[in-house]
Order: structure tokens, then sequence, then C-alpha cells
């Protein structure tokens, strides 16, 4: 599922297009809100009520850094506390690149990544004469991946362009930073909520336009091709099943994975967009630490009366628990144990 830009629906973003201030408040919240596909499927994203929105680290094959400089780079990358990340950087999941590439005066270098079954995010710094530090407000990307063939299978661009791919992220975040004249640092985080991330081993994610947006409201929109050449870390998972059963509540899935988990799980009845607490939603350690997801993708199964939550937390495989709990509000703990 694609999460595209609401205020582009009905306008081309044309090479240095000048967008007027009205529209400033409808794209500064499009990129952190998920379309509906259908009035059956709808997807939500919110902060997580815990820890902030996070962001995690992009793209190529480069060096693994070491553990110590790969959290201190994480650290200063995110700002805010990510278990799941933190425990794959310290396991050595953390890549580090340095591809560059230039068009329409733009010079686009991708710096670090990472990337598991259900999480992708890169941080990239943007070069552009567009770039003023008292004036920049928001910074935003267009892209596609292409698999290995050249098979489209992901992309986040404008309604006015046509899609090719399934679709595979939502609940895409930017994040802008270390702005100077002349430069700054972006990054962004997608989730994979409903299915899960095929390997990057030689894909390509071409960038095709990048915005800029000032504090006057103004949007310069710049079309060109950034593609850069990916790579794919070694992905562990481990899948966990359900130790009781709760009444109207039933599990579809539950996987972890490097530095996220992903549960998908079915309730009676066809919740509303808001009737449902997966505000609440959390998976809990045998500590009783709680993890809570950023998005949630809510589909409702009319023929069978039921919806399907699906959500990814912020949990690493590294972490080897043999037993987990799915707690939701309104119904009674699940325990989770590791499948053999």
């Amino acid at each position: 599922m694609k999460c595209n830009m609401d205020d582009l629906v009905r306008e081309d973003m044309n090479k240095e297009q000048e967008l007027p201030t009205s529209i400033r408040s409808a794209f500064d919240q499009s990129y952190k809100q998920i379309r509906q596909q259908s009035k059956k499927k709808v997807k939500k994203s919110w902060l997580n009520p815990v820890s902030a929105a996070v962001a995690a680290l992009a793209l190529s094959s480069a060096v693994l850094l070491t553990n110590d400089t790969a959290l201190a780079k994480l650290q200063a990358f995110l700002g805010i506390n990510d278990p799941g990340l933190e425990t794959a950087v310290e396991h050595g999941d953390l890549q580090s690149m340095a591809q560059t590439q230039q068009s329409e005066n733009i010079s686009v270098t991708i710096d670090n990544l990472f990337a598991d079954a259900y999480r992708l995010a890169s941080q990239l710094t943007i070069e552009s004469e567009h770039i003023k530090k008292d004036s920049l407000n928001e910074l935003s990307f267009e892209y596609r991946i292409f698999d290995v063939s050249g098979k489209e299978i992901d992309a986040f661009v404008s309604d006015t362009k046509e899609i090719a791919g399934p679709g595979i992220y939502d609940g895409l975040d930017f994040k802008l930073t270390n702005i100077q004249n002349g430069s700054a640092t972006l990054e962004f985080i997608a989730e994979a909520t409903t299915t899960s991330g095929p390997s990057l081993e030689g894909a390509q994610m071409v960038v095709e336009t990048v915005h800029f947006l000032n504090k006057d409201g103004d949007i310069t929109s710049v079309d060109g091709k950034w593609a850069f050449d990916l790579t794919s870390a070694n992905v562990v998972t481990q899948v966990y099943t359900a130790q009781n059963k709760v009444h109207g509540l039933t599990l579809v899935q539950a996987v972890v994975t490097n530095g996220s988990m992903q549960v998908s799980y079915k309730i009676d009845g066809l919740s509303e967009d808001n009737s449902h607490p997966i505000f609440k939603t959390a998976i809990v350690n045998k500590n009783g630490e709680s993890f809570h997801a950023k998005v949630a993708d809510v589909t409702r199964l009319e023929n069978e009366q039921q919806t399907v939550i699906s959500l990814v937390f912020p949990y690493s495989v590294w972490n080897e628990e043999q037993s987990l709990s799915l707690k939701v509000e309104g119904y009674e703990e699940l325990k989770l144990i590791v499948k053999k």
C-alpha cells in the first residue's frame, strides 16, 4: 500500500513549480498520513505514546560499522530511543555507504542503511541552492524501488503518477535535520505492516522528485533521476505462536526480525476507524517492558464479520525471548511462544 501525497492529486509537480501558500497545510500533513485504498481497508498512523516516531538508516553494500561506532551514529541520527533498532545495530545490522548522484543541479547522497523484514529507512544528504538555513521548513522526495530484475516493487509518488508495483511499505515519515545553506540531512523510515519486504540484494532505489517547502509556504519541486544501488543485509526471522486462547481475539501472525516485530490479529466485529484501542496495543517482555507500534493497518472482513489489525513493533529478534505477551485493551492477555 502506498503513502501518497494527498495534496498532489490534482496538480502535477512540474520542475521548478511554485505552489501557493494555501496548500502548505495539506502538503505538510500528507507525508504523515496513510491514504485509504478502499472503504473496507483503512490505514492508521500515529506517534508512539511512549516514544516518538523513529527513523532508521539507508542504502548500499559498503562496510558494516563497528558496534560502538554504529550505535553512536544511530543515537545521533535518531535522537530518541528505539529498542528494536538499537539492539539490531549492536549486532552489526547497520550498513554504512556513500553513494552520491547528481541531477538537475541537486546532489543526493545516501549515507546509511537499516533494513529488515518489516522496516526500511535511510539517511540522506541533499545539496541544493534551494536549501537556505533560515527559510527551509520541510524537505521530502518521491522514489521507486526496483528489484534485481528491474521490476517495480514499491513506490512513494504523487497521485498524478502511475504505480506499477504491488507496494510494500507504508507509514512513511520524513525527518529534516542539520540544515545549512546549500545542504541538509533528510531521514525517513517506512514500515511494512501487512507483508514482509523482499531482499534488496541487487535492487535499486530511484529518487525522481525532490520537494522543498519554505517557511513562507512556497513549494519548489524538482524532477530528476538519482539512482542508487541497494544491497540486503542478513535478515533473520523468528515466528511466534499463541499459547492460549482469548475470547474474541485470534492471532494471525507474529514474526520478529532484526529490529522489528510484525503482529496481526483478528477481533470479532467490524471495527470503525476510531473504535478499536490500537493505541494501547503492546508487546510485553518477561521483564514487563512494553513496546508500542507507530503504524497500524485495519482491514474489515465484512463476509466474516471480523477486523484484522496489523502492526509493527520496535522489538528485535536478538533479544532471544522464548515468550512474549500481546496485550490489547479490552481483551485478556495473549501469550506468545517461539514456534519450534
